[in-house]
């Protein structure tokens, strides 16, 4: 055992923050299990309660978070720097570090099948598989993933960076950033604690989602390259599976080993990536993904509000099922990710901070949705997999994509390569949260101190048991109810977050004070990395 974990085994856990979120979710999670039917139909009301109430909330928050980061790229605090000290990183390794952070494993499911869904079931009231179908259905990822969503990153990211980098505190929580307007007296006390709680409920729900499209894709994988009938067994199995594994990096100091798994899995990525656009419609995904561009920065605003107010049986719910969804969705990783990307950015301006994170993540995903998104609208149209929508209504995601990559050249060998991937993402994403948990749910801990094994693994496991349980009720909208119903109240800890960082900052007078600091701060003590670059694997 490390030196590190013998220092982890020492530290005292924080009951509250440790024993409140894993009770609520493992009562949820029997009442849930033993009563399937009736779990069927709370999550539709609950999906329905929060994305039929709360989507002009959800629009709101999103397109103000990136009215934010646009005031912080051309506004008055745009040169000033997060800290007084060198960057810690070279720019290109910074920006790959930023740009890795985004390609988590359940993108390149996304990015094969997403379109298709929209061009069965369309926004706007449009036919079905119309050319206004096909138009929508290369624009509408491209906004889902691109600057709206990212922009809570960097809104959040960058009052965590002043924290950790002007004003040298740890951040690894969120109460600690909401002191900055509620103050220290308050989030010291229960109201910090809940939103604590809060927090790592927000996690646990946004990992559940991404848990729960990886584990039937990775099954499906499986079925289709060793012949395998696909069973609950078989979910199980690989659930036990990524547990073993993270708990033998844990204690056999393989810290090494979950860095070399995450470079082997982006070089997988990025060979895939070539090799379908290489074999693929290379015209047509250039020419589609052009149209889609301008046709999203054409309607930018237009899906920036779109919550169909008189909907009908002539509407199809798609700002709720789909728009509201990846809000919530981005909003329950956001809190880890603006940590991570406070984290790596010493020295940065303001300006570089924001612009790095809205364009290097979202520029990064839009090449997989521009390559493998129309491909699969491409092997549609061309009749070679007519029965798709069937499969996709009937069996759900993971069966559709898998059909889809099993049309490329050697299909054998391109679905195991994507099994490996899926599963090294999975560790890799499992693993980085089960760290970030951990040291939530620890009193207190240092940069120099590893947070305990076992509270690792444990949350390994409630995350493990979560995701059977949304996989048991079945459908997509079970996974997507998890992100759901936690990003809810994060919206308004956010909103707290944002607001005392433009408060203290112009308490501050954030200029003068670092330029006073300049000459005599010592060198910023690294705080806790509580995400590494699985941060997001949505």
């Amino acid at each position: 055992m490390s030196d590190t974990q013998k220092i982890g085994e020492k530290l005292e856990i924080d009951k509250v923050l440790y024993l409140t979120p894993i009770i609520l979710i493992m009562v949820v999670c029997a009442y849930l299990g033993m009563n399937l039917k009736r779990a069927s139909e709370i999550i539709d009301k609950s999906f329905a309660f929060v994305t039929g109430n709360f989507s002009w909330l959800y629009q709101f928050f999103t397109f103000g978070c990136l009215l934010v980061c646009l005031y912080l790229i051309f506004g008055k605090y745009r040169n000033l720097r997060f800290g007084s000290e060198k960057p810690e990183f070279s720019t290109f390794s910074w920006l790959s570090m930023i740009f890795t952070a985004a390609l988590g494993g359940s993108v390149v499911l996304w990015a094969t099948i997403e379109p298709f869904y929209y061009l069965i079931g369309p926004p706007f009231n449009v036919k079905p598989y119309s050319y206004e179908a096909f138009q929508w259905a290369t624009a509408y990822p491209l906004f889902h993933w691109g600057f709206t969503g990212n922009s809570m990153y960097c809104a959040l990211g960058a009052a965590f960076a002043y924290m950790f980098w002007v004003k040298k505190k740890d951040v690894n929580r969120a109460s600690s950033a909401a002191s900055m307007l509620l103050g220290d007296k308050i989030t010291r006390g229960w109201v910090g604690k809940v939103i604590d709680v809060l927090l790592i409920l927000s996690i646990v729900g946004g990992i559940a989602t991404t848990l729960g499209l990886a584990t039937p894709l990775a099954s499906e994988l499986i079925v289709s390259v060793f012949g395998i009938p696909r069973t609950m067994v078989m979910d199980v199995s690989l659930i036990i599976f990524w547990i073993i594994a993270i708990s033998l990096c844990v204690y056999s100091g393989l810290h090494k080993g979950i860095k070399w798994i995450s470079n082997i899995r982006m070089w997988l990525i990025f060979a895939v990536l070539a090799f379908v656009f290489l074999v693929g419609p290379k015209v047509f995904i250039l020419n589609n993904f052009c149209e889609g561009l301008g046709n999203m920065m054409q309607s930018f605003f237009k899906m920036s509000f779109y919550t169909e107010p008189f909907a009908n049986k002539d509407f199809n719910g798609f700002p709720q099922w789909w728009t509201i969804f990846y809000w919530a969705w981005w909003a329950s990783y956001a809190s880890q990710m603006g940590i991570y990307f406070a984290r790596i950015s010493k020295g940065r301006t303001v300006r570089e901070f924001c612009i790095a994170i809205l364009t290097a993540t979202g520029f990064g995903v839009w090449i997989f949705f521009a390559v493998f998104g129309n491909y699969t609208l491409h092997t549609f149209i061309s009749e070679r997999l007519p029965q798709l929508a069937d499969t996709l209504n009937n069996l759900g995601n993971a069966p559709a994509v898998v059909q889809v990559w099993a049309t490329l050249p050697l299909p054998k060998l391109f679905l195991f390569v994507m099994l490996l991937m899926t599963l090294l993402a999975t560790i890799t994403l499992l693993n980085g949260t089960a760290y970030t948990l951990a040291i939530l749910s620890t009193r207190k801990i240092t940069g120099e101190q590893e947070p305990a094994g076992w509270n690792r693994i444990s949350w390994v496991l409630v995350l493990g048991i979560l995701a059977l349980v949304l996989m048991a009720i079945g459908g997509l909208k079970a996974v997507q109810t998890s992100s759901v119903l936690v990003s809810l109240p994060m919206l308004f800890i956010f909103i707290i977050i944002i607001v005392g960082f433009f408060k203290v900052i112009k308490a501050d007078d954030w200029g003068g004070f670092q330029r006073s600091v300049r000459k005599a701060a010592p060198p910023a003590r690294e705080g806790n990395a509580v995400q590494n670059s699985e941060a997001k694997s949505c």
